[in-house]
């Protein structure tokens, strides 16, 4: 059993856990990530309504694309910032429309806080 364990990300805890397509932030959930980004803040980009057919929004301040290294006054990507813009670019268009969560909360709290 400690060895099985070994080779889960995040030593097994669900919230390390890669999802749908190998998401690798927000707990794996794709309608989380979509709606709100990267957990961190601040964070170099964020998405904007529609989620599922705009390009996310660059914050003031930061390079104007996904790089870590601009010049200037700006602040560069960070690396999980630059893979996770990529990896929003490839899994939100696929579900054609952004959806309503329809609990309590945004989405972020259920099942746990992710």
């Amino acid at each position: 059993m400690l060895a099985a364990a070994a080779l889960m990300p995040g030593h097994g805890r669900a919230q390390d856990q890669t999802g749908e397509q190998n998401l690798l932030w927000r707990a794996g959930d794709p309608f989380v990530f979509c709606r709100h980004g990267m957990r961190h803040s601040p964070r170099a980009w964020f998405p904007i309504p529609d989620y599922a057919t705009s390009t996310p929004a660059i914050t003031p301040g930061y390079c104007p694309g996904p790089t870590p290294y601009c010049g200037g006054q700006l602040t560069g990507w960070s690396l999980d910032e630059i893979g996770a813009w990529w990896t929003y670019l490839r899994i939100c268009p696929q579900a054609e429309r952004s959806g309503r969560w329809e609990d309590v909360g945004d989405g972020t709290q259920a099942p746990f806080s992710h």
